[in-house]
């Protein structure tokens, strides 16, 4: 039987339907305040980057500028759509979306300590990236060994259980022993993307601070302040790193 256009055009409609308003609303009314937050801090983001065209001068002398720069602006593109996974119940597709903003930051990270891997980074990315790996930047950050090293070493892998065809993944789509035929609200995984988007941005932030501080006005810096402050609450209120049943 053929559809007439009318049909055809109500199918595609209902089944290119991005927003699932039932979760959206779940999801602001059990977390009013994060939400707010998400979106005043991603708000922050996008207006923030306006400060490049006062550095734009002294990005070809400093290439650590246009990459550390280019990087918050990829996070802040992650966090926004990891923030629309959100609350249309995609939690594990924020959690690989959150991947990526933890390399970020950390490439983000590697950059203000060796000013130097900036301009290889953007002469030369493929060369860079066969060289340093995320592996290879984590231990450049942190000594090996170290609190820090290993935890971010747990936290890296768990993401990346999200990112490849492992259970990670696949268990937040399955009710008992039923896959589930559309995403539905849960608590708790969005807890833990809430978490996990708050601690991307804080970072990113911090990141960006220490090379760019010198050109922010004193608006920017009090909006920074004011927001970090409780952004980093919510990364202590949601954000937690679990191994073998214990806390990372």
């Amino acid at each position: 039987m053929e559809l007439n256009d009318k049909e055809s055009i109500k199918l595609n409609k209902r089944e290119t339907n991005l927003i699932n308003m039932q979760i959206v609303n779940y999801a602001q009314r059990v977390f009013p305040e994060e939400m707010r937050l998400i979106l005043a801090t991603t708000n922050l983001m996008r207006r923030i980057t306006s400060i490049s065209k006062h550095t734009i001068e002294e990005f070809p002398k400093n290439p650590r500028l246009p990459a550390i720069m280019n990087l918050f602006c990829r996070n802040r593109e992650l966090v926004h759509f990891a923030t629309v996974c959100l609350v249309n119940g995609g939690y594990a597709s924020s959690k690989v979306l959150m991947r990526v903003g933890l390399e970020n930051s950390l490439c983000m990270r590697l950059f203000n300590k060796r000013a130097d891997l900036a301009k290889e980074w953007l002469s030369n990315p493929e060369q860079f990236g066969k060289e340093w790996t995320p592996k290879k930047i984590r231990e450049e950050l942190f000594p090996k060994g170290s609190r820090l090293w290993k935890a971010y070493n747990v936290f890296y892998g768990e993401l990346c259980n999200y990112a490849h065809p492992s259970f990670k993944g696949w268990s937040e789509q399955t009710y008992g022993k039923n896959i589930l035929w559309r995403p539905v609200f849960n608590a708790d995984f969005a807890s833990e993307c809430i978490g996990l988007i708050f601690f991307i941005m804080v970072h990113s932030f911090d990141c960006l601070t220490k090379p760019f501080k010198q050109w922010f006005t004193d608006s920017m810096i009090k909006e920074i302040n004011e927001l970090l402050h409780k952004d980093s609450q919510m990364v202590r209120r949601h954000f937690q790193v679990q191994k073998e049943g214990k806390m990372v």
